[in-house]
């Protein structure tokens, strides 16, 4: 349930980019209440006066990109022996 309440949350902050708020300004139903209301706490949104809309703040960006990147791989590094050489780059 918490992963479906989240891909609502990114499609709004989509929406937030390219209009300017959640809906449309004539859509006034709970759930999009809800949803601006969640958004400006998270501090992913805020109004911007000289626009007169809202706007995504870095951390509203962020959300979005990090739901559209896979899990991040983990690498696990070899520890060297101490009869190894390393390969050492020359500076040009």
């Amino acid at each position: 349930m918490k992963d479906s309440q989240e891909i609502v949350l990114i499609e709004a902050l989509k929406k937030v980019d390219a209009l300017g708020d959640v809906a449309p300004a004539h859509v006034q139903d709970p759930m999009t209440m809800v949803l601006r209301q969640r958004a400006i706490q998270d501090d992913l949104m805020r109004w911007d006066d000289s626009r007169g809309r809202y706007i995504l703040t870095g951390t509203g960006r962020s959300r979005i990109t990090a739901r559209s990147r896979g899990p991040g791989a983990v690498v696990r590094f070899r520890r060297r022996e101490d009869g190894e050489t390393s390969a050492v780059r020359k500076a040009d």
